[in-house]
């Protein structure tokens, strides 16, 4: 396993990247390979379409590669084409499906005290289960908003949706899982 590089160190291997190198490529993909893989795990449906996601994002950082420009963080950028390409790959394979713009629609908190406990017993691979099991879209906007930290309008925008169906879907999400998680602990 490679250790983790030096701010220059990792700019070097931008460059050779840039410069085609196979090596720095490969060098690349292992350095990333276990965070890029565990995005695509939350937005694909199982291991099998994450790897295909992953294929798909590593290939279009490699081609665009030198639209990076060195100005910010690398890792975003990065994430930020692995991001784009899990909702892309949805798209072309029809899996992400749109439903009806819901406006409006005030957001609601998810946990209570027992659904905390019942959350800190699961493993993160049984998380992980549990978000895999909602809808695409509804899966998307759970990501983009619990771990990617997007606002509903960005979400909105990248989703092609109105800004109050990203809130719907945040909150059947969360209603899912409440659901999903309680049906484990009876």
């Amino acid at each position: 396993m490679l250790k983790q590089l030096t701010e220059e160190g990792l700019q070097q291997l931008v460059a050779e990247c840039k410069a085609e190198k196979r090596r720095a490529q490969h060098k690349l993909f292992q350095l990333f390979y276990g965070k890029v893989m565990a995005v695509c795990m939350r937005y694909a449906k199982d291991e099998e379409e994450a790897q295909d996601m992953l294929n798909e994002g590593f290939l279009k950082i490699f081609t665009q590669i030198d639209k990076y420009e060195s100005t910010g963080s690398f890792e975003a950028w990065l994430k930020k084409v692995i991001i784009n390409t899990c909702i892309d790959y949805q798209r072309k394979y029809k899996t992400l499906t749109q439903t009806t713009n819901f406006d409006d629609i005030p957001e609601t908190e998810m946990r209570t005290t027992e659904e905390n406990i019942a959350i800190s017993k699961m493993s993160t691979d049984e998380l992980l289960q549990l978000i895999q099991q909602l809808p695409p879209t509804t899966r998307n906007v759970f990501n983009l908003y619990v771990f990617e930290e997007y606002p509903h309008a960005e979400i909105a925008k990248l989703l092609d949706m109105k800004e109050g169906t990203s809130h719907w879907h945040l909150n059947f999400a969360r209603t899912k899982l409440k659901e999903m998680i309680n049906a484990r602990n009876c």
